[in-house]
Parts: structure tokens; sequence; C-alpha cells
């Protein structure tokens, strides 16, 4: 059994005549924490689109967990997508359509399920162990709707657990959220991956996102991946520069990194 998750071979994405993804060669080994780091338009978010399956005018070769998504049958894909949990930015729902909190979270598990199968005890069970573990009990009656969006973030996150995935992917998990809100979504993110051993792949364009057990970063500009390393190797203020433009530096704490602006340090 292969110990890789991900191969990408010769991906491009256009649209019209416009490249916005170009990945000659990338491998993701299992179990490996990535963070994919760019300014927005970099490509993030159209890579993870790439690896569900979902990008439309993507040529190249990809294989995730074994299956080369090009030959797979819209079956075939859809039970690939079962061992692959994503969680978007946020979702919302129509107002005529009023889930509760455990409702929104049992979605994750009827993609197991089956859309025409009722979920059974052992379904529920997992539903409500992650409901336990994430600390949303007191909310599970509340609407979606009425929480606050840290915690419509931390329901996405119990979602796409139930599905018990081998792969997550996290798009901008901690985008629009209060400095509290950001720093509890990177601690559950840190400790689900510590405690699974997940292959693991954090989207994001802020530095301080990435947790401490994030062992490689990719940086994309522009559609094409322009640094590959360790956080230490790959993150300096050269980095920096070629991505954002000048005046920033990277500041180190404990094993976060943050990016500051460079005239902070000389004052």
């Amino acid at each position: 059994m292969s110990d890789t998750a991900i191969t990408i071979r010769d991906l491009i994405v256009r649209a019209g005549r416009k490249s916005i993804l170009a990945i000659e060669d990338l491998q993701i080994p299992k179990g490996q924490f990535i963070g994919v780091l760019g300014p927005n338009g970099a490509g993030k978010s159209t890579l993870l689109r790439c690896l569900l399956g979902l990008q439309r005018h993507a040529c190249g070769r990809m294989t995730v967990l074994g299956e080369p998504l090009a030959r797979l049958s819209m079956r075939g894909l859809g039970l690939l997508r079962r061992r692959i949990g994503y969680v978007p930015q946020l979702i919302s729902l129509p107002g005529e359509i009023p889930l509760t909190v455990r409702e929104v979270i049992s979605i994750g598990r009827t993609g197991i399920a089956g859309l025409l199968r009722p979920l059974r005890t052992d379904d529920w069970r997992i539903i409500d162990e992650w409901i336990e573990r994430l600390g949303l009990a007191s909310l599970a009656r509340r609407g979606y709707g009425e929480i606050s969006g840290g915690q419509q973030r931390k329901v996405l996150i119990a979602r796409t657990m139930v599905q018990q995935p081998e792969i997550l992917l996290l798009d901008e998990p901690t985008a629009n959220l209060d400095l509290g809100w950001r720093e509890r979504i990177v601690t559950i993110v840190k400790d689900l991956y510590a405690s699974s051993g997940m292959t693991v792949i954090l989207v994001s364009h802020d530095l301080e996102v990435l947790p401490s057990v994030c062992g490689r970063v990719i940086l994309l500009q522009t559609g094409r991946l322009v640094a590959d390393g360790s956080p230490d190797e790959v993150l300096t203020d050269q980095c920096l520069e070629m991505l954002y433009g000048p005046g920033l530096t990277v500041l180190k704490h404990g094993s976060r990194l943050l990016a500051v602006p460079a005239e902070v340090l000389r004052a």
C-alpha cells in the first residue's frame, strides 16, 4: 500500500485562455500536515477543488488515496469524496430551511450512510460524540443560523469529522473570525491532527493560522508553486516580500510564526 496520499503531475487549470493554477510535481505523504499559503487569487482554493474533483477545465494527473481522479466514474468519485473531509470557509442556509446544529452535523454522516438510508444508532452515536468533543452540546438544538461565526466554524469541522476522513481539507478556517475564535480554531485543528494522524491541508493567507504541528509549507503565487519546505525554510522575509510586497517581517514566538510590519521591530 502506498504511503503517498496525493500525487499531482502537470496540473493546469484554465479560466478561458488564462492559467489560474499550474503545478508540475507535488507529492504529499500520508499523515503530513501541510499549510498552503499565498495572497488572494494565488490558486489555493482552486487546488482544493481539484483534489475534490470539483474543478472544471483542469488537466493533468492527480492521484488521491491511490485513486486516479481522471479515471473515476461519478460513483467512484463520490466514494472517494467520502474519504476526504472538506471544511469550507462558511456555508449559509436559506431561511426557509432552519436546520439545527445537530442536523447540520448529521449531513456529514448522511454522505457516508447514503442519501436514501436513514441514519442508524451507530451514526447518531458518532455524531453525538463529535458534538461533545467539540463542545457543541449546549448548541445542538439551536438553529445553525442563530449561532456566531466561530461556533458555525466548529459545526462545520464536526460535520466533516463525522465522516471519519483520511484527508482533511481546510479552506481559510479562521477567515472573518475575531482573534479569540481564531486561536480556538487553530487549537482544535492542532488537536484533531495530533489525535488522528490524518493528512491535513490547511489553506490560508495568514502565517499565524498555522499550528505548531504544521511541518511543511507550500507557497502559491499567481497559480504557481514558488516554495515548498519546512516553515523555517519557507517562511522568510524574502518570501513574504515576494508574495505580499515589501514592509513585512517574520516573527517567531515559540513554535508559531506571524507576519508583522518591519517598522514595528525598528520602533
